[in-house]
């Protein structure tokens, strides 16, 4: 994994590999037109995993969105500045970046980027919510190929397995979302593509984080306890 620089002011990887006009001339993304579905190979699961961690660290306040602004090479934040000055910041983009290959003489270097929102009430309320999707432009499947082990070393125990139906019929609460409204959840980005959700607890911090991993119909193991392949995660701090 990338390990977060101690160096106050960390040059952005996705800077480094630009040229001086500030294109990105010596990379290929991680995902592109020729590939009928995208497996992660062991870098970028490692990167993802990563990228999972400090969203959640985000959340339970071990570090604060500006430690990552200036210490963390590989995440860029976007804030969602409202027009009126009074109307406080509460959204914001993480963008993580990292090198899967570099250049060699022969051949252009290889780079990844993972994405996540993450919410909160007000500028002085920590962040409560994140949500990472790996819904990539291109629409090629995405296979983490992901084991226990990687729940295990997040600190997650499962908790229960739902279905996106339970949330339409409301025989399950939609509780680990920033809205309880169904309608609105299912109409927002890619949620109602989730056929089934597995329900993780954990504590980082001293403070209690729901993990929800939504899984695709075609990526459904009715027996396994863990989801390999997994499309969107929820992430929501409990107090």
């Amino acid at each position: 994994m990338n390990n977060t620089s101690s160096n106050s002011q960390s040059i952005k990887i996705v800077n480094q590999i630009r040229d001086q006009s500030g294109a990105i001339t010596e990379y290929v993304p991680f995902t592109n037109d020729g590939m009928s579905k995208k497996v992660f190979n062991s870098i970028e699961r490692d990167n993802l995993e990563s990228f999972i961690s400090k969203n959640m660290d985000i959340l339970v306040g071990a570090v604060s969105d500006m430690d990552v602004i200036e210490r963390d090479p590989n995440v860029q934040f976007e804030y969602f500045v409202p027009k009126l000055p009074t109307v406080p910041v509460t959204v914001a983009d993480m963008r993580y970046t990292f090198v899967v290959a570099k250049p060699s003489p022969t051949s252009k270097g290889i780079v990844g980027d993972f994405f996540s929102s993450i919410e909160r009430k007000g500028e002085s309320t920590p962040w409560e919510y994140s949500y990472i999707s790996l819904r990539n432009g291109k629409n090629i499947p995405t296979l983490t190929k992901y084991d226990q082990k990687v729940f295990d070393r997040l600190g997650l125990k499962f908790s229960e397995k739902f279905f996106l139906s339970d949330l339409k019929s409301g025989r399950r609460a939609l509780d680990f979302y920033q809205s309880t409204d169904y309608k609105k959840f299912s109409e927002s980005g890619d949620n109602a593509a989730n056929f089934v959700f597995y329900k993780f607890t954990t504590t980082r911090n001293s403070i209690p984080l729901t993990v929800v991993f939504g899984v695709l119909e075609d990526q459904y193991d009715e027996s396994a306890e863990f989801p390999r392949n997994w499309f969107d995660i929820y992430m929501k701090r409990e107090s």
